[in-house]
């Protein structure tokens, strides 16, 4: 469920935009966190309304290198180059630097098909989600 609808995105992007105050006083006056502010006008800057809308996107490994790849090029935040490439959660691509530096490419393409946590659940016996084993006690 989105936290805050587009509109009021728009409202808060517009009054930053007028000079009405910085992201700080903003901030205050909306009751929303200073870096989402941010974050919202430099996506309505490069996207327009587009930017502020929602958005679910499954990304490939090639499309996360090519952002990282980006990244290190023109030495951007994860901020920036998430904004750059319409990425609504700059957090995502340093989850990507992470997974990149500690596992290489691969690791990033396997967290990509792996299942999630519920689905991965709904396909383990019972004894096998609550630590039982099959095979007698649960390692140690």
């Amino acid at each position: 469920m989105e936290k805050y609808k587009t509109e009021f995105k728009l409202k808060v992007v517009k009054s930053f935009l007028a000079g009405e105050g910085g992201a700080k006083l903003l901030a205050q006056q909306w009751s929303v966190p200073e870096e989402k502010i941010r974050i919202w006008v430099s996506h309505y800057r490069l996207h327009g309304i587009d930017g502020l809308r929602p958005k679910r996107s499954a990304y490939s490994a090639q499309f996360k290198l090519q952002v990282l790849s980006h990244q290190d090029r023109a030495q951007l935040s994860s901020r920036q180059v998430a904004a750059v490439y319409d990425i609504r959660n700059p957090n995502q691509v340093v989850v990507w630097r992470r997974n990149l530096n500690e596992g290489g490419v691969e690791r990033s393409r396997e967290q990509e098909t792996r299942p999630s946590q519920y689905e991965s659940r709904r396909r383990l016996p019972s004894a096998a989600r609550h630590g039982r084993h099959r095979f007698g006690a649960a390692p140690t």
